[in-house]
């Protein structure tokens, strides 16, 4: 037992950032795992943690923090060493200029694209599916050119970008190889044909000691 505690979804990519920068940290914790089917977020016990109902949540001592982009600012903050945001006033706006844009260009639209595959609905979906993926081909070429000549997207360590981007990569790779999703022409999977330069920064950062603790539970 520890005196920080982790809650989570397995699966949900912005859990496992946090858990993927606790990893990097090397600060241990209890995974404090909620199960969305039964409404565990919303029970009372839950509730008296996060009025709010939502998850990652963070508790660390007498430290209660809610929003993946505030964990990774706390941790960042209470514990400098190895950085998140970078060494300098440039570095800190690049990674978080990444943060931000991760959830409106990759992490919303890859959900909504793997959701209905999750479901058992991507036959029925298949054309939606199919118009959602461009733009979420673009930003992974964005990103496969930006690691052509670094080994992370923000330089050479590891940082905020890249926990906040992984896993949403995951999910979409995820989605990619569930049944019937090869009729939908994704086009990600096995990601070294599609991305050679993303998939040697996913292996990267599987290598992360601590990673496999972060990894979703209901994917082994």
């Amino acid at each position: 037992m520890t005196n920080r505690d982790c809650y989570f979804i397995s699966g949900s990519p912005p859990c496992w950032s946090v858990m993927l920068a606790l990893a990097v940290k090397n600060l241990p914790y209890d995974a404090r795992r909620l199960n969305n089917t039964k409404g565990d977020q919303k029970s009372e016990s839950f509730l008296a943690i996060n009025p709010r109902g939502n998850v990652p949540v963070l508790v660390d001592g007498d430290v209660t923090v809610r929003e993946t982009n505030a964990i990774l600012a706390y941790l960042d903050a209470a514990y400098p060493d190895p950085p998140l945001f970078g060494a300098g006033p440039a570095q800190t706006a690049q990674i978080w200029q990444m943060v931000c844009e991760a959830g409106d260009r990759l992490r919303t639209p890859i959900g909504n694209i793997v959701r209905p595959i999750f479901r058992g609905r991507g036959a029925e979906m298949a054309n939606e599916i199919k118009e959602a993926m461009p733009p979420v081909h673009q930003e992974l070429a964005a990103l496969e050119m930006s690691l052509s000549d670094r080994a992370y997207l923000c330089g050479a360590a590891l940082s905020a970008a890249d926990i906040a981007v992984y896993p949403a990569v995951m999910q979409l790779l995820r989605g990619a190889t569930r049944d019937g999703a090869e009729k939908l022409g994704l086009q990600v999977f096995p990601l070294d044909d599609h991305y050679p330069n993303l998939a040697g920064w996913a292996r990267r950062i599987e290598a992360i000691p601590g990673y496999d603790n972060a990894y979703p539970p209901h994917w082994i």
